[in-house]
C-alpha cells in the first residue's frame, strides 16, 4: 500500500454525504413528518460514512516510515479542512446576535457542544446540530493512535469493542437519567456508528474485499430485521426497556454500513444514477458547509423577507418554508465553500 496514498474517489459516497445532510435538514425544518424513521437518522449515517473514510486513511498510514510525523499532518488536514469554516459559522451567528449565541459560543468553539447540551439537557437551539461536531473531534483525538500503532492482529478487538461502547454508553446515560434524545452525545455514545464505519475499512481493506461482501448484506439485513422488531412496539405506543432500546442505534448502523459498503463500488439502477446525478454529487461536495449553516436558514430567510416588506416564513405552508430554506441554505453553503472552504483545501493539498 503506497504510504499516505490518495484513495481512489467514490462518488456514491459523496451522493451518501448529500442524502445524511438533506435528511438531517429534513428533520429539523420537518419534526413531525419523519415517516416512522428515527430522528436523527442523517447524523448516524455520515458517523458511518466518517468512521470508514477516517479510518481507511488512518490505515494507510500505517506503512508511511514515520507514523508519529504521518499522524501530524492528518491532524493538519483535517484541522484544514474543519476548522476555517466552523469558526467562520460561529463568528457570523455571534455576530449577527443569534439567540444563545452570546452564552454558549465559548463551548461551541471548544468542541465541546454535546457535553453542554448534556448537561443542561436541553437542546440549544440553531447550535444543537454542533454536539455530532464535538462528538466527532472528541473521537478522532485518540483513534489516529489506536489505529496507526496497535499491532494488525488487534485492530478487529479494537473496532468491535468500539461498536460495543455504544451500547454501554447509552446504557450508563439511561442509568444517570439522562434522556434517550440525549445519549448520542455521551462520551462514546455514538461510538458505534462510528466504529461500524471502521469495520468497512478492515473489511474492505485490511482482511479482503471478498469478506467484505459476504459480511456486510448479511449484516444489514440482520439489522433492518432487529431495527424493525425494536421499532414496531414504539410506532404501536409501547415502550421498550433501555437494555433494549440502546440497541436499536447498533442495528440501524449496520444497515447503514450496508449502504456505505455498497457504495464504495457504486449503487446500481437507479440508486446509483441518483447518488452519482451531478447535482447531488455536487452537494454532497459542499455537504459540511450545508451541515453547519442549515440551522441558520430560517434566520437569513426570515431577515430578507423582512427586508422586502414580506411576513415571516412562519406563515407559509410547512413544506414551503423548507423549501425556501434549503434554497438559502445550498446558498450560504457554496459561498461558504467557495470564499472559504476551497482555498483551504488547495493548501491541505500541500500537506502530502
Amino acid at each position: 500500500m503506497a504510504t499516505e496514498a490518495r484513495p481512489a474517489y467514490a462518488p456514491h459516497l459523496d451522493g451518501l454525504r448529500a442524502v445524511s445532510v438533506a435528511a438531517v435538514a429534513w428533520s429539523h425544518w420537518m419534526p413531525a413528518w419523519q415517516f416512522g424513521l428515527p430522528f436523527g437518522a442523517g447524523v448516524h449515517l455520515f458517523f458511518v460514512l466518517s468512521g470508514f473514510l477516517i479510518t481507511r486513511i488512518l490505515l494507510g498510514l500505517r506503512d508511511a516510515p514515520e507514523r508519529g510525523s504521518a499522524v501530524g499532518r492528518f491532524y493538519m488536514r483535517r484541522a484544514l479542512r474543519l476548522f476555517p469554516a466552523f469558526y467562520v459559522v460561529l463568528a457570523a451567528a455571534w455576530a449577527a446576535d443569534v439567540p444563545l449565541a452570546a452564552t454558549t459560543w465559548a463551548w461551541h468553539a471548544a468542541y465541546l457542544s454535546n457535553a453542554y447540551i448534556a448537561w443542561q439537557g436541553v437542546w440549544q437551539g440553531h447550535f444543537s446540530h454542533f454536539w455530532s461536531l464535538a462528538v466527532e473531534e472528541q473521537f478522532y483525538l485518540l483513534w489516529p493512535w489506536a489505529v496507526v500503532w496497535l499491532p494488525s492482529a488487534r485492530l478487529p478487538w479494537l473496532f468491535a469493542a468500539t461498536v460495543l461502547l455504544g451500547p454501554v454508553a447509552r446504557l450508563v446515560a439511561d442509568a444517570r437519567e439522562l434522556g434517550e434524545p440525549f445519549w448520542a452525545l455521551v462520551p462514546g455514545g455514538s461510538a458505534d456508528s462510528l466504529g461500524l464505519g471502521a469495520l468497512i475499512a478492515w473489511l474492505a481493506w485490511a482482511a479482503s474485499p471478498q469478506s467484505a461482501s459476504r459480511v456486510w448484506p448479511r449484516a444489514g439485513a440482520c439489522g433492518l430485521v432487529v431495527w424493525l422488531t425494536l421499532a414496531l412496539p414504539e410506532w404501536l405506543g409501547h415502550a421498550l426497556p433501555s437494555w433494549l432500546t440502546v440497541w436499536r442505534q447498533v442495528a440501524q448502523g449496520l444497515v447503514f454500513a450496508w449502504i456505505v459498503w455498497r457504495g464504495i463500488a457504486g449503487w446500481p439502477g437507479v440508486v446509483g444514477r441518483v447518488l452519482g446525478h451531478p447535482a447531488v454529487v455536487a452537494m454532497g461536495r459542499i455537504s459540511y458547509g450545508i451541515y453547519l449553516v442549515h440551522p441558520f436558514a430560517p434566520v437569513v430567510l426570515d431577515a430578507a423577507l423582512a427586508a422586502a416588506g414580506w411576513p415571516s416564513a412562519m406563515a407559509f405552508v410547512p413544506l414551503w418554508r423548507a423549501a425556501l430554506s434549503w434554497g438559502v441554505t445550498l446558498a450560504l453553503a457554496t459561498v461558504l465553500w467557495h470564499v472559504v472552504e476551497a482555498p483551504w483545501h488547495r493548501l491541505k493539498a500541500r500537506l502530502a
